[in-house]
């Protein structure tokens, strides 16, 4: 496998590079700003597919919002009212949802330079959060490493602070596995009986639901679009509680490219955003499988909380699996 580097814009003064990993069964370009990535290419008997969206440009990203396939920092999904108490001290952290927080803050991971460097076959993206950063206790130095096994993309995400912390980075991508277009014939399947219900702001209210008899029913492969119209003019944002690591499976049948996502994490978000003038045949349309503890986890008691204690580190990993 090699790794390269290339120039692919400027952010506040700082190059930002692009960095393809290629083993011959796949490439996958990731950007050092925001740890986004910008592309997974696919050689298929039915031609080349990008199945996952992106911008060409620096200022795309930027203009485009959706956290476009970045990686999100310091803590995935929303804490209500930007709240939470951590060994009897209470924490106010950054507010850019209304009143609650959501992926990091305002200036989450998604709107920073990391440094990179390649190691051998692995990626490797590194950041420090220094003690107060959106409102977080302690320096975390975090780092992500991004790798390819056959036709699968491995990313593991380390983090290590001097204070006790709150933990829990996603990868944000935008899958389309027919190269662009929409996504509603795509078949999905996730591996979860049970869901969190959340209020208007999507904040989870601190119980979890059987999926069964749902249009958030994904126990066995159905269209991403066969209930969407049972969902009150909403689309899917919602929290999946995982059975297990094999976490998510799809297929589009039009391309013949699969995906199948595992993962350590406890919970997956499944978003269905677009159209949006990303990469991609016929504009786009993407589902993002994002793994994460249960959104607002720190702030009720039934559920596991993504708590970092100070000196430890913890790794947390998603596959992204292709076939065709």
């Amino acid at each position: 496998m090699k790794i390269t580097k290339s120039h692919f814009g400027e952010f506040n003064g700082k190059e930002v590079h692009l960095f393809t990993l290629d083993n011959g069964e796949m490439q996958v370009g990731v950007l050092d700003f925001g740890g986004i990535v910008n592309f997974i290419k696919l050689a298929t008997p039915k031609g080349e597919v990008n199945a996952c969206l992106g911008y060409d440009s620096v200022e795309g990203y930027l203009a485009g919002g959706g956290y476009c396939s970045v990686t999100v920092g310091r803590v995935a999904n929303r804490i209500a009212n930007s709240r939470f108490t951590l060994e009897g001290k209470e924490y106010e952290i950054s507010a850019n949802e209304g009143v609650n927080s959501l992926h990091g803050g305002k200036v989450g991971f998604d709107r920073n330079v990391f440094d990179g460097s390649i190691e051998g076959d692995v990626l490797v993206l590194s950041h420090v959060s220094p003690d107060g950063d959106m409102g977080y206790p302690g320096t975390l130095n975090f780092k992500a490493a991004f790798t390819l096994e056959g036709r699968a993309l491995l990313i593991k995400y380390y983090g290590k602070s001097d204070k006790t912390t709150l933990f829990s980075p996603t990868c944000h991508a935008y899958f389309n596995l027919g190269g662009g277009g929409k996504v509603f014939d795509t078949l999905l399947k996730i591996n979860a009986d049970y869901y969190t219900p959340t209020d208007d702001a999507l904040i989870p209210l601190g119980v979890k639901a059987r999926v069964k008899g749902t249009p958030l029913d994904f126990t066995s492969l159905k269209k991403i679009g066969e209930d969407y119209d049972k969902l009150g003019g909403k689309t899917y944002d919602h929290n999946f509680c995982l059975n297990g690591a094999n976490a998510v499976s799809a297929h589009n049948l039009e391309s013949g490219v699969t995906l199948d996502m595992s993962t350590d994490l406890p919970a997956v978000q499944l978003y269905v955003g677009g159209p949006a003038p990303y990469n991609g045949k016929g504009g786009g349309h993407g589902f993002c499988l994002e793994p994460q503890y249960i959104p607002n986890a720190i702030n009720v008691e039934d559920f596991e909380s993504p708590i970092l204690k100070a000196g430890e580190e913890k790794c947390y990993f998603v596959k992204y699996s292709f076939g065709f």
